[in-house]
């Protein structure tokens, strides 16, 4: 009798070592004591103790192997998070920074570069190395004068960076960034060589000196996985057709490289040993140009786990080698778990190891010829596994994502592998580079083109929530893997189930009482935003300069992705509204505001009190709105000026306190900031606050540990 599933090993101590980070990082961001990891030794007791008594000493073996790996990972992760929290400099003062350039990039305003090994001297402290790295803001006209492996000296006031900013994790705390700043004055920066810098620097100036800059930033970009030089329109143009990975160097690049070092060594005929030795070079080596991402780490150790199951002859299995990729990673850098980058990676070998051979198998039954099967269930494997992933952190997947990958990959491929000899072939006989260079990227200027002119944009999916689908959907995917031994009729009623819960699950969520309602309060670096949920309808209110990600990834968890109004407050950035993801079907903006033109069949309403899914509006100024809800009163501001003497529920941007008359604005009886304030509740802090009403009355959601007020 078959088992139901074949259980790997390093499957299972990834998974372990997996939930053991993830623990470490939520008592940290509940800021519970570390004493509590004693728990983990009365279980492991009884499962030894019973182990014993039984004579399971399989079970005993892997009770303390899951132990040790869950306790390193908690450790490790609780620890890095907590030294992340330590600041070694103080506000305000002007320190003299010193220290290496461990990376540079394009912003919007100009470049930046990340500092490490950094020492400061200061008022206070002489000659202190700083624990973390810095991100410095440098203006265009340092250009080649800074880079990578130079050392740099310069003057600045450091910011610390918060580790869990709007209720996250900073995403800088992955790198260990702490500081940010901008350089005083003069820069200085003296040569170091270093040898993986140096070829970056030679890259990107073969690139940008004979291509325009669009062109050259997409050709570095997938060469080397950079993308802060890219345009945000073309970037926006990959994400929505699905096929932004390509700028991610992982399998599909370390590939390229590890077959084209393959064919070589065949070609060639080497010795297996020697031919061994040169693929692998070649893939740690290009890892290291590429700056040692992430995604690249684990496709190098996949690959070289798969050159040394050869050498020794052992049969390679995908799973178990993707594990010991992710186990090495996480024991050496805990918060890559977190990563973004990490998770897309992971997920997608691991949905082409769980669902491609059924696929292929499928197709094969149907006389599919053997290359469009294996394309077929390695597009569609890379698309399932990364899906939720993409879901909770962007709030979209896709719509034609399968169908462009399928098309467009393997001429992208194709491409990579022309700019890559073309660059090669530049930087060794820098004469003919322009020629060279020009050439091998005009087929991807072209596919540039096609993907801005087609707006995939249109085709994006959302409004599947993050938190419940995830799980329901990792088990109808496993229910049609092979790797699960299931009959058909089973493998059918298993997704039926799990569709049916999250059908029910997704309608409850969805569900608003009569006469009640939802007032979900979320923000970002730049603005906020306020989403009043009822059975009548969906109604968002955003600052100008809010953050489209954020809201749509705040109404992805909240499903309340189709909604019946969008109130700005504002006027001049009033265009962002039509050009986001939103789905509304009318965009309110106050008559006092700069008018804007009607965009993409928008309709636009400018007055001053509407009445919206049964709330009645009021635009009490240009930057201010009042929405009353069946007796309760709630105000929205994003000036200075308060112009609300009172209310039931007041969201603010600036603090509700007038200097002059050394008292309130606005008598408030609950009051949340969009930002971190010294007093009343503040998203910064909190992450996204919830309001319901109840009767006339307006209760806050249960509070989590981490919120606190002052």
């Amino acid at each position: 009798m078959k088992r139901f599933v074949n259980w790997r090993i390093p499957v299972l101590t990834a998974c372990v070592l997996a939930l053991g980070v993830w623990s470490g990082y939520l008592m940290n961001f509940y800021e519970a004591d570390i004493f509590w990891l004693i728990a983990v030794v009365p279980v492991t007791a009884i499962i030894f103790i019973f182990s014993i008594i039984f004579k399971k000493y399989k079970l005993l073996a892997l009770t303390l192997l899951f132990a040790v790996f869950f306790t390193s990972g908690l450790i490790n992760s609780y620890f890095r998070l907590e030294n992340y929290r330590v600041c070694g400099i103080s506000a305000n003062l002007v320190y003299d920074v010193e220290g290496i350039v461990e990376e540079k990039g394009q912003t919007d305003y100009g470049e930046y570069i990340i500092v490490s090994s950094a020492k400061v001297n200061g008022n206070e402290v002489q000659e202190k190395p700083l624990s973390g790295k810095i991100r410095v803001y440098l203006a265009e006209v340092y250009d080649d004068f800074v880079d990578v492996g130079y050392k740099v000296k310069f003057k600045g006031k450091l910011k610390f960076n918060d580790i869990y900013p709007y209720g996250e994790l900073n995403y800088y705390a992955e790198d260990n960034i702490k500081y940010t700043c901008s350089p005083y004055g003069e820069i200085s920066a003296t040569y170091r060589f270093s040898l993986f810098g140096s070829i970056r620097s030679s890259i990107r100036k073969t690139l940008y000196d004979n291509l325009d800059y669009d062109t050259a930033s997409v050709c570095y970009g997938m060469l080397l996985g950079d993308t802060q030089g890219i345009d945000d329109e073309a970037l926006a143009s990959f994400r929505y057709g699905g096929i932004a990975h390509i700028f991610a160097v992982s399998g599909l690049h370390i590939g390229i490289i590890y077959g084209i070092f393959s064919f070589i060594c065949k070609k060639l005929r080497l010795n297996k040993y020697f031919s061994a030795f040169l693929r692998v070079f070649a893939i740690v080596f290009y890892s290291g140009v590429c700056g040692f991402t992430l995604s690249s780490i684990r496709a190098v150790i996949m690959c070289t786990i798969l050159i040394l199951t050869g050498l020794l002859h052992v049969k390679a299995d995908g799973l178990n080698n993707l594990s010991f990729a992710v186990i090495l990673i996480l024991l050496a850098t805990p918060l890559s778990l977190f990563s973004i980058g990490f998770q897309l990676s992971v997920c997608a070998v691991g949905g082409i190891l769980i669902l491609s051979n059924g696929i292929k198998r499928t197709l094969s039954k149907i006389k599919t010829p053997k290359s469009i099967s294996k394309t077929v269930g390695t597009t569609f494997g890379a698309q399932a596994g990364t899906l939720p992933v993409m879901m909770a952190n962007f709030g979209y997947v896709s719509g034609v994502g399968l169908i462009l990958n399928l098309v467009l990959i393997p001429l992208i491929s194709v491409l990579f592998m022309a700019i890559f000899a073309g660059t090669v072939i530049s930087l060794i006989i820098p004469q003919i580079a322009g020629t060279v260079v020009q050439l091998t990227a005009l087929p991807l200027e072209a596919v540039l083109s096609f993907l801005i002119v087609a707006d995939f944009e249109k085709s994006i999916i959302t409004g599947f929530g993050a938190g419940l689908f995830v799980p329901l959907y990792f088990i109808a995917i496993l229910a049609f893997s092979d790797k699960v031994n299931l009959q058909a009729v089973s493998r059918g009623v298993i997704a039926s189930c799990g569709l049916a819960v999250l059908t029910v699950c997704v309608l409850l969520y969805t569900y608003t009482p009569v006469n009640a309602y939802k007032i979900s309060i979320g923000a970002s670096n730049y603005g906020g935003s306020v989403l009043i949920k009822s059975s009548r309808g969906n109604v968002l209110i955003m600052t100008e300069e809010a953050s489209i990600t954020q809201i749509v990834n705040s109404l992805s968890d909240d499903y309340a992705s189709n909604l019946d109004g969008v109130i700005i407050l504002g006027g001049n950035e009033c265009l962002q509204a039509y050009n986001s993801r939103l789905k509304c079907d009318g965009i309110y903006v106050c008559e006092l505001n700069t008018p804007v033109q009607p965009y993409q069949n928008a309709t636009v309403h400018y007055e001053k009190v509407f009445l919206l899914c049964g709330i009645e509006f009021n635009y009490e100024s240009g930057y201010c709105v009042t929405a009353e809800m069946d007796g309760i009163k709630m105000c929205v501001c994003a000036s200075e000026n308060i112009p609300v003497e009172n209310c039931d529920l007041l969201v603010s941007y600036y603090e509700n306190y007038d200097e002059e008359t050394k008292s309130v604005q606005c008598l408030a009886k609950n009051t949340v900031y969009f930002n971190l304030r010294n007093c009343g509740y503040n998203v910064y802090d909190c992450g996204k606050i919830t309001f319901f009403t109840d009767s006339g009355e307006l209760k806050m959601k249960q509070t989590p540990l981490r919120y606190r007020t002052f």
